[in-house]
């Protein structure tokens, strides 16, 4: 049987990226003989990393991923947001490997003023799942099925170049975080080392969800020649009725525009109220990896 690790994760960035760099359409003059007519704007973009990180966290296990998203946005000010990403089976057991983020949502304001926007956004996991006992020290038999797919209420808020999402997970568990998939993955990591007394721990806590679950978000580029960024980036992960799992996460980093790509580089990572819990087990279980340590995050991507 295998666990997983419990993702403080929210929107990964995939769904962090939900309002960020949209296009704000603009309507084309009409002649005074032509109808007039809206207009809307679409950008593809593909993205090459050699960590794919949503909320300071791997994805991918500490090892290289890929995303390709789509969004579109019309005058009236309704959005729409598609992502496809890598993601790895040692964080979602029996899943395709890859991930999806739908949203949708309405914006307004001024983008070098004050601006807001509403969504809902979904997030999906094809066939990651996993079967795990409510209690693996009382009853090893009385299992429960879980997935990781994750539905979320989304608020923008910000001014200028600054940033500021709010997320509220409305799902049932937010990737999948109840008791037998947390506690189920702090009894793996415990295996490797002969010391299950954080697992048993989390079990006598009893059965929980983790509806309700927010995240907030922070971020602004700033423009520091004509082809260069700066990007700073701070959130926060509560995550219902696990408060160990709790999570202040960080990205700085430095884009730079040439030849029309984007080449990115970024130190990101995470800091757990337990770290215990940033642990992430082999899909042979012999090894855990800390899926929130710091690391150099390398990127290119290119818009069409």
């Amino acid at each position: 049987m295998k666990f997983t690790h419990p993702r403080t994760c929210a929107l990964l960035l995939s769904t962090a990226a939900l309002w960020a760099g949209l296009p704000i359409a603009q309507a084309a003059p009409a002649t005074q003989d032509e109808p007039s007519m809206q207009s809307y704007a679409v950008d593809i973009e593909a993205k090459l990393t050699t960590d794919r990180r949503t909320n300071g966290l791997s994805d991918t296990y500490r090892r290289p991923g890929a995303e390709l998203t789509l969004s579109a946005a019309h005058e009236s000010g309704w959005i729409g947001y598609v992502q496809l990403g890598t993601v790895a089976r040692e964080n979602f057991p029996g899943g395709d490997r890859w991930t999806a983020v739908a949203a949708t949502g309405y914006r307004w304001g001024q983008a070098d003023g004050w601006h807001f926007g509403v969504g809902l956004a979904q997030e999906m996991f094809p066939n990651a799942r996993v079967e795990a006992p409510r209690h693996y020290f009382v009853d090893p038999t009385d299992t429960v099925k879980t997935r990781f797919d994750t539905s979320f209420a989304v608020l923008e808020f910000g001014y200028g170049i600054i940033e500021a999402r709010y997320m509220q997970v409305l799902s049932r568990d937010f990737r999948g975080n109840n008791t037998p998939v947390v506690c189920g993955s702090a009894l793996q990591v415990g295996a490797l080392d002969g010391d299950v007394s954080e697992a048993l721990n989390c079990y006598e806590r009893g059965d929980h969800h983790s509806r309700g679950s927010q995240l907030l978000q922070v971020e602004t580029r700033l423009p520091v020649t004509d082809t260069l960024q700066a990007l700073i980036h701070v959130g926060y992960t509560r995550v219902k009725n696990f408060g160990f799992l709790n999570t202040w996460d960080y990205r700085l980093g430095l884009i730079h525009q040439r030849w029309g790509y984007s080449f990115q580089a970024d130190v990101v990572g995470g800091v757990m109220n337990n770290d215990y819990y940033g642990q992430v087990t082999n899909t042979e279980g012999t090894r855990a990896r800390r899926m929130e340590r710091p690391a150099l995050v390398l990127s290119v991507s290119r818009k069409f």
